[in-house]
């Protein structure tokens, strides 16, 4: 048994644990520790009875920075009374501790406070921290308990490798000639100019082919490439004013300095500041400040690399992030260099002889079931069988998911299957967002050996360490607690990678070789433009040398919902605006033959149509809308049927609500998104009506519920409203960002109103994914006036009141006559 040790820097001796008669040996570990508060809160009466509170009073995170042993903590009060904070403890062994902190601190709401000192731990221990804080005027004590976790850091492979620098593929300047007017014919361009547009009209007007797909491809590619430079530019602030934090080196900036509202700023962007300096030769230069934006609403939060000099003349600056456009452009020119046209344009026969394994006995026909599951869906095992066996080989195999019906699952499962029957095989799982990679490298932890999978994090990453599970940290390349540069060995000793479909375009730049990986698959795949599907494709995906296909790829998602997001307006009539997962699925080897009962080939495609997700009412309108009626409901009672009855169900039977509230959209000046305040507090009548109480004697979390809004604006009011009453662990964001996730309670607010149309709300995927997040129940929250404009939206608002589920202001459907707008195109 070995007895932390801890030191204060300040002190002239050691402070030791309470038991001192062990030895003092160091704990052998090469990492830190990253902790975001989600403790109990146990609040101590004058009698001494203990009860335990709900909302939030802390934020705390905790660091240990092994070169010097120094476990470093900063706390923050999170509520509206000000707070005396009294000691911090270190529990372990059950009932020893050691004393972090013994003082007196008065912290006024939002008050940072930062402690450190020298520990040494014992990897094999426990350690509970324990805070004790007495709450102003009423003298309450709070006492704060959570337990730290540390990473598990593994023998690094090999020598970390050294990236290469990209090739800076630039944009031409024909291409910013002719979009700086406006992509109008010219007799006074260049002649390059002049090619190059008309090139680019006959590219429009034939469509994409296998004849011009890489240069129509490309020059899509640059004019979005020169058009977000040129967004970025639109942002810089000269001379500007920023207020500086209590954390170091973050600063905060009001948005109302943008000359422009910074509509396509987000968190994590680039920043840089730029001061004027005279050297010490007395010449005139510049010194630049990298940072990102860490926050955003009214204000940005801005955090740099190093303090900034306040009160000299800053500019500030938005660089574009072009790496993205880079690897497509890098992965554009690895596929011109194969046949295309059987893998991107595969004709009609694909699929059905040239595509089977030369011998029959190579094809496998039984399988042993990672997940059992698996065996009682037929259309899993199909598509999973076909994946292995590669039968749409060289085109890809579609995956194709909607909501609920266990797609995910399928991908696991058929990775597993090729790591045990194809033992020489190497597989790529790549996905468009950092969450989804996760929850694939999770599930997939279940079945393989940790040695045999890798997890390749950007660097940007390490911003979010605190926030990714400590399993997949210590399979990565953040198990040490920072970014580090992968080894070699990381790729070729591992059978499975997962990352991004950005990140696995890196792994040219590492000198990972083009044919490396045998099998690619691409999660999430309608929600990103075609050419970002490519990157992972033509980076590691083909065979330079044969100048052909090497993996065999499939591309899993839902072409019913939301797709690429598209800034540039030119842009959206264009095949850019378009997944490869869509184009591919309007090509006549992946749609339905009408001479094989309406069915798809399934060599080429699975649609799985077992939803375990949701309540049978809650899919009814999305399956009769946009899945034809195929979809059967086959979620467990106990997740998807525990809300029906709850009291506040207008119809009993029916787990919907719609409930009509006329209010009044507002759009903000700085980022011209909308927010509808009657609607938010509507949001937050229902959340504080379900926490407060229960559904039918079911206690609900916070983490239970998820809202959904289109609107950004609404997003940030509604968390910042949610955050005021403690109730921050309540998932809020976009149809966008909620798109792949789910939640046993979804409140959606629409937000439109005083509007005679209701907006991008007519892309029916949006409508779409909100209605398909829930387990057991939803909740509408809109105006029905502005909704039945909209043909879908009116049709949504008759199937739920003919389910007696309208609830608030009322209105009459029947009644109500309009000029229904029709749409122009379904997307």
């Amino acid at each position: 048994m070995h007895t932390p040790v801890i030191y204060d820097r300040s002190a002239k001796k050691p402070e030791v644990a309470v038991d001192n008669s062990e030895p003092k040996v160091p704990m052998t570990i090469t990492t830190r520790c990253l902790h975001k508060w989600n403790g109990t809160t146990v609040k101590l009466t004058k009698s001494g009875t203990e009860i335990k509170v709900k909302q939030p009073v802390f934020a705390m995170r905790a660091e240990y920075t092994i070169g010097e042993s120094i476990l470093a903590m900063r706390v923050q009060n999170l509520c509206q009374q000000i707070l005396l904070l009294r000691t911090i403890f270190l529990y372990y062994d059950n009932n020893r501790r050691v004393t972090f902190f013994n003082g007196i601190v008065r912290m006024v709401p939002g008050y940072e406070f930062a402690h450190e000192k020298k520990i040494l731990f014992d990897s094999e221990k426990e350690y509970n921290i324990v805070l004790v804080v007495d709450i102003l005027p009423n003298n309450v004590r709070l006492r704060e308990i959570s337990t730290i976790h540390f990473l598990k850091p593994r023998q690094a492979r090999g020598p970390p490798l050294k990236i290469k620098k990209t090739q800076p593929f630039p944009v031409p300047e024909e291409v910013k000639m002719v979009y700086n007017n406006g992509f109008l014919r010219s007799l006074h361009y260049p002649r390059l100019a002049s090619l190059w547009l008309n090139r680019f009209y006959d590219y429009q007007a034939l469509g994409l082919n296998s004849s011009n797909y890489i240069d129509f491809l490309r020059m899509l590619n640059h004019i979005d490439d020169y058009d977000t430079q040129i967004a970025m530019e639109m942002y810089n602030i000269p001379n500007v004013s920023l207020i500086p934090t209590d954390f170091n080196n973050r600063y905060m900036l009001s948005i109302m300095q943008f000359p422009v509202p910074p509509v396509r700023l987000d968190v994590g962007d680039f920043v840089q500041a730029i001061t004027p300096h005279v050297n010490h030769r007395c010449v005139p230069t510049q010194n630049l400040v990298r940072g990102f934006i860490a926050e955003r609403d009214t204000w940005m939060t801005l955090q740099f690399e190093n303090p900034l000099r306040i009160g000299n003349n800053i500019t500030l600056k938005f660089p574009a992030n072009r790496l993205p456009f880079l690897l497509e452009y890098r992965a554009l020119f690895h596929l011109s260099h194969i046949d295309i046209s059987s893998t991107l344009f595969p004709p009609e026969t694909s699929g059905q002889h040239n595509s089977l394994p030369s011998k029959k006995k190579e094809m496998i026909e039984s399988f042993s079931w990672f997940n059992t599951s698996i065996a009682t869906n037929e259309l899993q095992k199909t598509a999973i069988k076909n994946i292995v066996n590669r039968t749409a080989y060289p085109a890809p195999y579609i995956l194709f998911g909607p909501p609920g019906t266990g797609k995910t699952s399928t991908i696991v499962e058929a990775v597993m299957q090729i790591y045990k029957n194809k033992p020489h095989s190497r597989v790529l799982v790549t996905a468009t967002s950092n969450f989804a990679c996760n929850e694939l490298a999770k599930r997939l932890l279940e079945y393989v050996p940790v040695d045999d999978i890798y997890r390749y994090f950007p660097c940007v990453q390490e911003r979010n360490i605190d926030l990714i599970d400590s399993s997949i940290l210590e399979i990565s390349n953040l198990h040490s607690g920072r970014f580090e540069f992968p080894s070699m060995e990381d790729f070729l000793k591992t059978r499975i990678l997962v990352c991004t479909v950005m990140t696995s375009g890196r792994l040219f730049a590492l000198g990972v070789k083009l044919e490396t990986y045998d099998y690619i698959f691409i999660d999430e795949c309608g929600s990103s433009k075609e050419l970002s599907a490519l990157v992972p494709i033509g980076i590691v995906g083909v065979d330079a040398d044969l100048k052909k296909m090497h993996a065999s790829v499939v591309l899993a998602g839902d072409p019913k919902q939301l797709g690429p997001v598209t800034f540039c307006s030119f842009l959206k009539q264009t095949p850019h605006d378009v997944s490869l997962l869509d184009r591919l699925m309007k090509m006549p080897l992946y749609a339905r033959d009408p001479n094989n009962n309406n069915a798809y080939n399934d060599r080429m495609v699975t649609k799985l149509l077992d939803n375990y997700r949701s309540h049978y009412k809650l899919i009814a309108f999305s399956n009769r809308e946009f899945y034809d009626g195929e979809l059967r409901a086959k979620a467990s009672p106990k997740t998807s049927h525990w809300a029906v009855g709850w009291e506040r169900l207008k119809n009993p039977e029916f787990p919907m609500i719609f409930h009509a509230v006329i209010g009044f959209m507002q759009q903000d000046p700085f980022s011209l998104s909308y927010m509808n305040l009657d609607e938010a507090y509507c949001v937050y009548e229902y959340v504080q009506s379900i926490m407060k109480g229960s559904i039918n004697d079911r206690i609900v979390n916070q983490e239970d519920i998820g809202i959904v809004t289109p609107y950004s604006r609404q997003v940030a009011f509604i968390k910042n409203g949610l955050s005021n009453l403690g109730l921050d662990n309540i998932e809020v964001g976009s149809t966008e960002q909620f798109q792949g996730r789910e939640k046993s309670v979804i409140i959606i607010s629409t937000v439109r109103s005083n509007r005679s149309t209701v907006g991008f709300l007519q892309d029916d995927r949006r409508l779409n994914v909100m209605l398909t997040r829930a387990k057991a129940l939803t909740i509408i929250i809109g105006n029905p006036q502005n909704l039945a404009t909209d043909q879908t939206w009116e049709r949504l608002l008759k199937f739920i009141e003919q389910n007696n589920g309208f609830l608030g202001k009322n209105i009459n459907l029947k009644n109500f006559h309009h000029k229904s707008k029709s749409k122009k195109q379904k997307r």
